[in-house]
């Protein structure tokens, strides 16, 4: 007792000697800057920009080492803001750890310069100098112990400083039951470790509501299994998933050392080592803890109080961490709703003795239709076709007891094929980093599907609560359905239609004769002999194939069609519609293409400049290497048509918005360009072509993905 009860004590004395307060930091953006840069041993490019301030440009000069020489004049370039200076310089081969660099003449001024330094073995310096603190001493590279020394104590002290990390361990030693915990222990080490590295080299990214949140959520199911008021099935292999997402939390960690590549592979080890400390630390405390309560032989009576104490705290800081949500919209998970109602359809498939299985069969299908999408395919129809599985699926649970398991391999591996590949796609347009972010938003989505399956009761116990959830799920497929077929689908045909073309959708009607012949009729036979009419499973089901295979449809030439006779209604479809496939047209990257798309909406004699303009107006302004394609087209309003000029010809005052994303290295924002102008239309061959096209204003606005 003694010796627990000083281990106890130890513990937390050392736990509070590590928590001293974390160190903040942030990016500043500098109009001044002095930027040197190893080319060879010893050879610098310098470049040296200095702000003009009231048309005066600040008298300030770099002071360099004094073993350094110019290799060539500086060559002066600037604009109505700024000065800029460019030469090389010589510093015989030797280097910079140990001398000052700094910047003379900013006494009296309030001008702040932003010092970078880029080595050639892989270090780079940033420090700000300032009138007050002018000079910078390039600091000696890190030894070995001092990488040690800084690596541990970080680890240590950052894992101790993740709140929910305490809250998460105690939960594992007083609620989980597991044969061998040690042998655990090392798993949730080897998990934490796995997020850390993967943090690392960016192949795992998640934002920092999961971690606390998959937390809660697991402890509040422990608290539920422990205190016996839930009959739950908990995986104890759940609980690595919070560990990867804490330690991809512990890899965005800042350290004050600049180190080379090497230095930053031994600086992990040690981190790691860390991480290991703090975490043996804590297992360490609660473990006495534990013990202590068993050595005065009340841990069993304090064991069911202290679980709904647990779950009930669970509870209601996962509602407060929810609360972010609704207070800030924008942070909410940027997840297609398709994938996601396939995620929450698969514990309604699954069967408990199959959950592990099921899992990692989700894990492995879904990351294969990612990286699918990251190579380049993209799956045609991807959606539709998921859609399609997601209410075929709850077609059978709700009118067969059993679901076949053929049915479910079906499921859980094109499902999951189609939902990974859609959710990078989304990511790859909306999202920086989507493979990393893709990758974490999936390892939530078995998290997911391991908790919802354990709380599910087994259908032969209680169906009422898989009714209840298959018809919540269908009710959400059925919104998806309206909303891609209602918005997207109905629009599509009637912009066929105004273009001349009658759209038959030949298999959905064979699918419908089909529904019909299929459905189970009540004869008399079947009345006299007290049979009961079978379910129709098949024409629920061939109904369901012939609405999602509505959009594949046969286009037939319209006969009776004329565009000169279409109504103000029919030629705002047209003008959106010519004006989108202009636009949309420039995100092709092939040339030909581009050309061969401009040329069915553009009159030829308009194509070059539409071509020039347009690309000039998306690209504006951008910085290089950013990446433009068009999102949306919308038609805000059209005006009535002016005087006819030709009877082929219909111009018109026109405003339209133009949104395109602009994706950089490190994030995605997006642009809104308003244009006000005449457009005039010209019927060719029954096909209408922009003719001609003048803008009167223009006004460009950027968004934050998350504002769009």
């Amino acid at each position: 007792m003694n010796n627990s009860f000083k281990k106890f004590i130890f513990l937390v004395l050392l736990g509070i000697c590590l928590l001293k307060p974390a160190d903040f930091r942030a990016d500043i953006v500098y109009p001044a800057r002095l930027e040197l840069t190893e080319t060879e041993p010893g050879v610098f490019n310098v470049f040296f920009t200095l702000p003009v301030i009231n048309g005066k440009v600040i008298k300030a000069s770099p002071i360099l080492p004094g073993t350094c020489n110019n290799l060539s004049e500086p060559k002066i370039t600037g604009t109505a803001y700024s000065k800029n200076l460019s030469w090389k310089i010589s510093c015989n081969e030797e280097p910079f750890y140990g001398k000052q660099i700094g910047i003379e003449g900013l006494q009296g001024s309030q001008v702040e310069i932003l010092l970078v330094i880029n080595l050639l073995d892989g270090r780079s310096f940033n420090k700000k100098l300032s009138p007050s603190m002018a000079y910078f001493e390039v600091p000696y590279p890190p030894g070995f112990l001092e990488l040690l020394k800084t690596g541990t104590f970080k680890g240590a002290r950052t894992m101790l400083l993740q709140h929910y990390f305490y809250l998460l361990v105690f939960g594992l030693i007083f609620l989980l039951k597991v044969k061998n915990r040690k042998k655990y222990y090392l798993f949730l080490f080897l998990s934490i470790l796995t997020g850390y590295f993967l943090g690392n080299f960016e192949l795992i990214k998640i934002p920092g509501w999961m971690f606390p949140v998959s937390v809660l959520i697991a402890l509040l199911l422990l608290g539920l299994k422990t205190s016996g008021l839930q009959n739950i099935q908990f995986s104890s292999l759940l609980i690595l998933v919070p560990g990867l997402f804490l330690g991809n939390l512990l890899s965005i960690e800042k350290i004050d050392l600049v180190l080379t590549p090497g230095e930053e592979l031994v600086f992990a080890i040690f981190f790691s080592l860390g991480i290991a400390l703090g975490l043996l630390l804590v297992v360490i405390l609660f473990s006495q803890l534990k013990n202590i309560l068993k050595y005065f032989k009340v841990y069993k009576k304090f064991l069911p109080a202290l679980s709904i104490i647990i779950g009930s705290l669970s509870l209601g800081l996962l509602i407060f961490e929810l609360s972010l949500f609704w207070r800030t919209t924008s942070m909410l998970p940027q997840i297609p709703g398709i994938s996601l109602l396939f995620i929450l359809l698969i514990p309604l498939l699954i069967s408990r003795r199959n959950l592990l299985a099921s899992g990692f069969s989700f894990a492995i299908f879904s990351v294969f239709g990612l990286i699918l999408l990251m190579n380049g395919f993209s799956i045609p129809y991807a959606e539709i076709m998921l859609l399609g599985l997601i209410l075929l699926s709850l077609v059978f649970n709700l009118l067969k007891p059993v679901t076949p398991r053929i049915f479910f391999l079906v499921n859980i591996t094109i499902g999951a094929v189609l939902a990974g590949n859609i959710l990078g796609s989304y990511a790859n347009d909306n999202l920086s980093f989507p493979l990393a972010r893709s990758i974490g938003y999936l390892a939530m989505a078995i998290f997911l599907i391991g908790m919802i399956a354990g709380i599910l009761p087994k259908r032969s116990t209680s169906k009422m609560y898989h009714r209840v959830w298959g018809l919540l799920l269908l009710s959400f497929g059925l919104m998806f359905f309206g909303n891609l077929f209602l918005e997207e689908y109905f629009d599509s045909l009637a912009s066929e239609y105004v273009n001349g073309i009658l759209p038959v959708p030949i298999l959905s009607l064979i699918l419908l004769i089909f529904t019909i012949i299929a459905w189970p009729r009540n004869r008399r036979i079947h009345k006299q002999m007290n049979l009961e009419t079978r379910k129709p499973l098949l024409s629920i089901s061939l109904l369901v194939l012939a609405l999602i295979l509505l959009p594949f449809h046969f286009g037939i030439k319209n006969p009776w069609y004329e565009a000169q006779k279409l109504d103000k209604q029919g030629m705002k479809l047209v003008m959106e519609n010519v004006l989108s496939n202009t636009y949309t047209a420039f995100n092709e990257e092939d040339e030909e293409k581009l050309f061969e798309a401009l040329s069915q909406n553009v009159d030829a004699e308009l194509l070059d400049n539409v071509y020039l303009d347009s690309r000039r107006r998306l690209s504006m302004g951008l910085r290089e290497g950013a990446e433009v394609s068009v999102e949306e087209v919308k038609l805000n309003e059209l005006g009535d048509p002016a005087q006819k000029t030709d009877s082929d010809i219909f111009e018109y005052p026109v405003k339209w918005t133009v949104t395109a994303r602009v994706r950089h290295l490190k994030h995605i924002h997006y642009r809104k360009n308003s244009y006000t102008g005449t457009v005039a239309l010209k019927s060719i061959d029954n096909q209408w072509k922009i003719s001609k096209i003048s803008l009167s204003s223009e006004d460009r606005k950027v968004m934050a993905a998350s504002n769009l």
